[in-house]
């Protein structure tokens, strides 16, 4: 299906923290869909050709929910509405359902635009000389650092904590955070989160802090620096992954 397709299907939907990750997919058009009628633009699947993250969006066929995800797992997650949830269970039988918060941030929002900590910006040069970093990481963030600004954490000259837009549209960015395991708990992630935040803002974007319920660290992380939740969403997952 045509790029042209893909965002017309994205205006669809409102710039709103819930449909980031799903617009950023049609946007950028590194999507499949599935299941979209001519005569129904409302119910279809999204699925990332770059990732393992795919997208229901209103209530397509439960039929094209389970041809969407394949056999192969490479699927990780699906995002549904919290409305969808008997709906996708249904067509999800071994899959289960995780709730998450959508956050942006409050009128009591922190800046560290004053951090003594050493954060800026880092080049996939820069990157790809990073020799602490584990193999998936790595990975992760030089392909992240095609689409997004990557900001990073520098101790004893090397980065440590990372952030970056992991879905971007016309107005708002989705957050991701890494911290190397013997760096964490020690503000680095705040320090690189916070900084990014000022960056992307001169770019006129708002960013979307989304995590899982049963992710207490990052929740409390998040409200720590301001953000309040303003919408849920729901995260499949496979049973016994």
């Amino acid at each position: 299906m045509s790029f042209a397709l893909h965002k017309q299907l994205a205006q669809t939907l409102p710039d709103i923290p819930r449909w980031v990750e799903t617009r950023s997919m049609l946007l950028s058009g590194r999507a499949q869909l599935f299941g979209l009628n001519e005569d129904d633009d409302r119910s279809y699947v999204v699925r990332s050709t770059e990732s393992g993250l795919a997208s229901v969006v209103g209530v397509p066929e439960k039929s094209v929910i389970k041809d969407a995800l394949g056999l192969d797992k490479e699927i990780e997650a699906v995002l549904a509405s919290v409305e969808s949830l008997d709906h996708v269970s249904e067509a999800l039988p071994d899959w289960t359902a995780c709730p998450a918060s959508l956050h942006l941030p409050g009128q009591d929002a922190v800046s560290l635009a004053n951090t003594s900590k050493i954060v800026r910006l880092l080049s996939k040069d820069e990157l790809e000389a990073v020799r602490i970093l584990p193999h998936d990481l790595r990975d992760e963030l030089t392909a992240a650092s095609r689409y997004s600004p990557l900001a990073g954490v520098i101790v004893d000259g090397t980065p440590v904590s990372f952030c970056y837009a992991a879905a971007q549209t016309e107005t708002l960015w989705d957050i991701s955070i890494d911290t190397l395991q013997e760096y964490r708990n020690q503000g680095y992630g705040a320090a690189a989160v916070t900084f990014l935040i000022d960056h992307m803002k001169k770019l006129g974007k708002k960013p979307v802090w989304g995590a899982e319920d049963s992710n207490i660290p990052s929740l409390r992380l998040a409200a720590r620096l301001g953000f309040v939740i303003v919408d849920k969403l729901l995260v499949f997952k496979r049973l016994g992954v």
